[in-house]
């Protein structure tokens, strides 16, 4: 996004009370060498399972077994963006931060709307920080562009910042652009990927147009009704031999999602897949109970997002040594799952305090002073679900600000270990 973009979002987003947010289309000419892999179509709940039970044997690497070749592919994709500023004062000399989701979420991830947005990374990062934020649906989710689901802003200091997914992208981008960012956080992250596996079968994954028809646009197996055609059969009398059919398939919640707001609709194609149920997304997303608010579970179901399975087969693709100087942030919850087995202090080696530490060994050029490793307190992968989340948030941006990355009126702070611990009941 050029600077001048950025002008003019400041004058589309107008007078606000809280921060300015305004959603922007970016059509993106791309032009990449991707990987091609050969694997079964996904085209029903039992095709997911045998994709995820090849995924995840043991002796077997399906990404070399399914790799095909490399290949140069190009298009023009639409990329759906939300642009936020602090709602007064904006700074003199901005810093922003890209926000890069995980899988199974979209940019929503970083603005949760759940309990009026006491969750919202983006509202601290702004209001709070002053820090300006772009976040994005990435390629093939949300309202971006849908490709093949296997196959296919100018400020004065830019930050990257990744869940996930999104912090495996992010780690990997100063080695292809060496000069595009100024300092890097990855939350929800090690370098540890043997418990991928936990991950994998624990969502017992299924067809994502099947399982949230109304929200992902299926046509229904059993009757060859148009999710129009359903709804309007709601108003019906129920014939209840159907509606037994119906819930012994789907997981209620599942299968009402989307169906008042047919704005949420969005049309993914056979092959994306998603987690099966809000029992599923606990396991892979929260920590311990106690340390969530029951409700945000079904919220976190309800408003999931479907996942391409060539995400899956290069979530080994980053690089092993990174040649970024910046300052960098590893921040991850002590239970996270896929990244730490459900226990980052459970690192084996006396000298290494946790599993994502182990992180510094990929920067060498980082000054001592300039890499932190962070562990959240009981809290699984998804940090930002979690009640201690805005202490996350806070963390995060006083690290920044310690390192000179703090936008113009952003309190700076001295940063220290002791500024390390987090409050359980931060929201």
């Amino acid at each position: 996004m050029s600077l001048y973009s950025i002008a003019a979002v400041f004058v589309l987003a107008g007078a606000a009370t809280a921060k300015v947010s305004t959603n922007i289309t970016v059509p993106v000419s791309v032009s990449a060498a991707v990987d091609i892999f050969d694997i079964a179509p996904i085209i029903s709940n039992a095709d997911a399972t045998a994709f995820i039970q090849n995924l995840t044997r043991q002796g077997n690497n399906l990404t070399t077994a399914a790799f095909v070749e490399a290949e140069n592919i190009s298009g023009m994709y639409n990329i759906s963006t939300q642009f936020c500023m602090p709602s007064s004062d904006p700074p003199e000399h901005p810093t922003l931060q890209i926000l890069t989701h995980e899988v199974g979420f979209d940019r929503t991830y970083w603005d949760l709307a759940y309990d009026g947005f006491n969750y919202s990374y983006i509202d601290v990062a702004t209001d709070e920080q002053k820090y300006l934020t772009l976040s994005y649906d990435s390629l093939g989710i949300g309202n971006s562009t849908h490709g093949d689901p296997v196959n296919e802003i100018q400020a004065d200091k830019v930050i990257h910042v990744g869940h996930s997914f999104g912090s495996v992208q992010t780690y990997g981008l100063p080695d292809a652009f060496h000069t595009l960012s100024d300092g890097i956080v990855l939350t929800g992250f090690s370098l540890n990927s043997s418990f991928m596996p936990l991950f994998l079968i624990g969502g017992n994954f299924v067809q994502a147009n099947l399982n949230q028809p109304f929200r992902f646009g299926s046509i229904l197996p059993s009757s060859g009704s148009t999710t129009e055609e359903v709804a309007a059969a709601f108003r019906k009398p129920l014939d209840h031999a159907k509606v037994e059919d119906i819930l012994a398939e789907y997981d209620l919640i599942d299968y009402v999602a989307g169906l008042e707001d047919p704005e949420e609709r969005v049309a993914y194609a056979d092959g994306y897949i998603t987690n099966s149920n809000t029992g599923a997304n606990q396991f892979l997303f929260f920590g311990p109970s106690g340390r969530y608010d029951p409700g945000i579970v079904i919220y976190a179901e309800e408003t999931k997002q479907a996942i391409a399975p060539g995400e899956f087969l290069t979530l080994g693709g980053s690089s092993s040594a990174s040649a970024f100087a910046g300052p960098v942030l590893v921040l991850t919850g002590s239970n996270d799952l896929p990244f730490c087995g459900g226990d980052c202090y459970a690192t084996g080696n006396p000298k290494l305090p946790s599993i994502p530490a182990a992180v510094v060994e990929a920067f060498p050029k980082v000054p001592t002073g300039d890499f932190a490793a962070i562990i959240q307190p009981e809290t699984g992968h998804g940090i930002n679900l979690h009640y201690n989340a805005t202490g996350a948030y806070n963390v995060i941006g006083d690290f920044l600000a310690a390192k000179g990355l703090a936008s113009t009126y952003a309190k700076v702070p001295r940063w220290s270990c002791t500024e390390c611990k987090i409050s359980q009941e931060s929201v």
